[in-house]
């Protein structure tokens, strides 16, 4: 059967199964480009093209896996070049859906879809060009312009490589390699939004051309909030799959989206999740050698300056999520956890973390002189005298004491040359360490609370997440309109369903996991 034809039939699956028995194999998928897109922004005649590939396994019940291209601006032409590794892939194949979408700072237009399906993965060393026509998107005003505008009328196609091989790892892996995963590249995505920088006083990186020894401070003050994606290369250690704790009753329910009110919370989580990590015109996006990460990684954090601590979450397919929140940063009074996984069931490892530089305080209070001591500036640019430390302070899914030397062994391969250290949260000496790290940001001047309000109307099922002009009226004045009552009061629930003291479950007491279906739960 010809290659192409194969690839581009769609089957329907059988029945769900365990991981299939036989050969592993990697594949490596290259989204090239795509032609006669449709336009979406009518005062350019253009549109922002970007894909987002969701990869399933057919036969299988293994969770899938997802991958973003970064946007190109102002084509209906888009080249990408922009490749995908995945490893311990099962003989039963894959089946790639490829979603073309049209980056707006409200609504993510959908311009056309297509599925692409391998059928099984008999003979390695195989390599195809896919040339697939595009199913144009449902809204009638896309399917108006692309008769009109495009040429002839012409659907839009995408162009697909896909390369599969044996993977030699998964035979050596053992139990580690009990799910499919990402293996390159070591992609990132840096969202910037200068509004939620000055609501929570976050201040922008200096200028690469002034000196970073000068105590005098710049003639402009910038802000800015960054909410920073990193794709670690896999496999996760099998042990880092942690579930959400229900220790209040009515978690359960926004994360199973049980009942109306269940629903509604869900949707809200999910726009703060997009609303953080937005994609528009002010998100970065970068590839980086295995090599180069750690310096790449310090960059992100400020090489440790100012005493910032950050909020984290991995996935299970390794994609770190951080923001410079720490615990001044309120999403709904309900945990910046459940915000960053994205209304995940399952992640990997979660807490908080903090760049340990040379010369900082945080060394004096680790060595029992307190916070007292003058800060020295540190001025190396050298990895190895930076300490990454990183603990799993994390309320909701509280990952587990034992598995830290899990995450220590993962964290030393997947950040090479920086020195980790990952720490129980209730560490007495950690919890000492992180007294002194606060009252550093406190003296730099950066202690300030933020609260975000309730979701905003102009959410999308397409990734959007920008803050509306309404949003930034309540977010300077604190006032909400009299239209998100209801949704406050569905807030007001949550918080009121903690213990008999009204003080919710913390991180003292074990309380009960919620049951939720594994095959029902979510990869990422």
């Amino acid at each position: 059967m010809n290659a192409v034809t194969r690839l581009s039939t769609f089957t329907t699956s059988q029945p769900s199964s365990p991981y299939s028995q036989g050969p592993r194999y990697k594949i490596n998928i290259t989204f090239n480009s795509a032609h006669n897109l449709p336009v979406a922004d009518i005062p350019s005649f253009s549109s922002d093209p970007y894909v987002i590939a969701t990869l399933r396994f057919p036969n299988t019940s293994l969770p899938k896996l997802h991958h973003r291209t970064p946007t190109i601006r102002s084509t209906c032409e888009p080249q990408w070049n922009d490749s995908w590794g995945i490893g311990n892939v099962p003989v039963t194949g894959v089946l790639l859906k490829v979603k073309v979408m049209d980056e707006d700072p409200g609504d993510h237009d959908l311009l056309g879809v297509t599925r692409i399906e391998t059928g099984r993965l008999d003979s390695a060393e195989k390599e195809v060009e896919v040339t697939q026509k595009l199913k144009m998107g449902k809204g009638v005003w896309v399917g108006f312009l692309r008769f009109v505008l495009c040429a002839g009328g012409k659907s839009g196609v995408v162009e697909v490589g896909i390369n599969v091989m044996d993977d030699e790892d998964a035979a050596t892996e053992g139990e580690v390699l009990e799910r499919p995963y990402t293996i390159s590249p070591n992609w990132w995505s840096q969202h910037r939004s200068p509004l939620i920088g000055i609501i929570t006083h976050t201040t922008a990186t200096p200028a690469e051309s002034a000196d970073p020894n000068s105590t005098r401070a710049p003639h402009i003050q910038r802000f800015e909030f960054c909410a920073t994606k990193i794709q670690l290369s896999g496999p996760l250690p099998a042990a880092l799959k942690h579930q959400y704790v229900a220790y209040r009753p009515i978690i359960k329910t926004f994360y199973t989206k049980r009942g109306v009110l269940g629903i509604i919370l869900n949707r809200a989580l999910k726009h703060q999740y997009r609303t953080i990590y937005s994609y528009d015109k002010a998100t970065m996006y970068g590839v980086c050698q295995l090599q180069d990460l750690a310096r790449q990684f310090l960059d992100f954090t400020h090489w440790g300056a100012g005493g910032r601590v950050y909020t984290y979450i991995i996935t299970l397919d390794s994609e770190w999520r951080f923001t410079e929140t720490g615990k001044e940063f309120g999403i709904q009074m309900l945990s910046k956890h459940t915000m960053h996984s994205c209304v995940s069931v399952y992640i990997a490892f979660a807490g908080e973390f903090f760049i340990r530089a040379p010369g900082s305080t945080n060394e004096e209070g680790r060595n029992g002189s307190g916070s007292h001591g003058h800060h020295r500036r540190q001025s190396s640019r050298s990895v190895e005298d930076y300490v990454l430390v990183i603990d799993n302070d994390s309320g909701t899914y509280r990952p587990s004491k034992e598995h830290i030397s899990a995450m220590q062994a993962f964290m030393n391969r997947a950040l090479p040359g920086l020195k980790v250290e990952v720490v129980d949260a209730f560490d007495d000496d950690h919890i000492k360490e992180k007294k002194v790290h606060a009252a550093e940001k406190e003296r730099a001047g950066r202690r300030r609370r933020f609260k975000q309000p309730s979701s905003s109307r102009n959410s999308s099922s397409g990734g959007g997440g920008s803050i509306s002009s309404s949003d930034e009226e309540e977010l300077q004045t604190g006032r909400l309109r009299a239209g998100r009552k209801f949704k406050m009061k569905a807030w007001g629930k949550v918080e009121r369903s903690g213990d008999v003291n009204g003080k919710g479950g913390g991180k003292g007491k074990e309380r009960e996991v919620a049951e939720v279906d594994v095959g029902s739960a979510s990869g990422t």
